[in-house]
């Protein structure tokens, strides 16, 4: 089934990773396009395959643009969207994950994330209303409200009849907005039960001091303003105030543990930041 998906792996700064994963995939003769958000002379050799495409990018783009970006050059009936952390137990997991997909009439897929250790990491989530996800650990569970962009195999044209990832996310929380959209507009989705890939989580986010801390706190706020009606909203509102208050405790905690004094400045500058872009996205202007 090689020929009929194309796997998309942005990267940034995990090096050891992506040229594991890679190799991997060159090994199984797989189309892998890297999508490079810092690239280096070293990158560019180590991906001189014929079955990858490597686009260097001149700056980060963040995940959610750079699957974008990779996406335009997908013309397979799937897409493999890849965290540079995953790594594969079975060669034939690919071939499995379209299988089970079509066996379902999914749109969507992700295998069992597994954390290094051999714990679960999870098998989808619900969304809450408070404006914070619960992750699910029962494989009986069917009422997901959306499974993880780590390793998610979609329809291409799916994805891109939803218009891929709001790139106004940056990162992290663009899946859970995909899979709001996904969802109401009817697709199915599920995780595939006898199937088990590796996910190395946090590599890249733990060298990025308190920069997923940051985007919990937009990111969150832009989800609420995106899909919440107004009764969810104020039916809701003093626990979707609380649950802000707690992003912006481990903001502030993960700043000061990863800058010292300097988050005396940092916070102020990063905090007003956070407020424009807010106010932008509520304008609908682009910054």
């Amino acid at each position: 089934m090689k020929n009929q998906i194309t796997i998309l792996i942005p990267t940034l700064f995990n090096f050891s990773g992506v040229i594991k994963l890679s190799q991997w995939l060159v090994n199984h003769h797989c189309s892998t396009i890297i999508i490079d958000n810092n690239p280096s002379d070293a990158k560019r050799k180590i991906f001189d395959y014929k079955e990858v495409l490597h686009l260097p990018q001149p700056h980060n783009l963040g995940f959610a643009a750079a699957i974008n970006l990779g996406s335009k050059k997908v013309n397979t009936p799937w897409m493999l969207i890849l965290n540079d952390d995953i790594e594969f137990i079975d060669k034939s997991i690919i071939d499995q994950l379209i299988t089970v997909a079509k066996k379902n009439h999914w749109s969507a897929i992700s295998p069992i994330l597994q954390k290094p250790s051999g714990d679960i990491e999870n098998l989808g989530y619900t969304l809450l209303p408070l404006g914070k996800i619960k992750l699910n650990y029962d494989l009986e569970f069917k009422n997901l409200d959306g499974i993880t962009a780590a390793c998610l195999l979609i329809k291409t044209d799916v994805f891109k009849s939803l218009g891929g990832f709001d790139e106004r996310f940056f990162a992290y929380l663009e899946d859970v907005d995909l899979f709001i959209r996904l969802k109401k507009a009817g697709h199915k989705f599920g995780i595939a039960q006898d199937i088990t890939v590796i996910h190395n989580h946090m590599t890249t986010s733990s060298k990025m001091g308190n920069f997923k801390q940051k985007m919990d706190l937009r990111n969150w706020v832009y989800l609420i303003m995106k899909h919440w009606t107004l009764q969810v909203f104020f039916s809701n509102f003093l626990v979707i105030f609380v649950e802000r208050l707690r992003n912006l405790s481990g903001y502030l905690r993960a700043t000061h543990q990863a800058y010292g004094w300097k988050s005396l400045y940092i916070i102020p500058k990063e905090l007003l930041v956070i407020f424009v872009e807010i106010i932008a996205f509520g304008l609908n202007i682009k910054l």
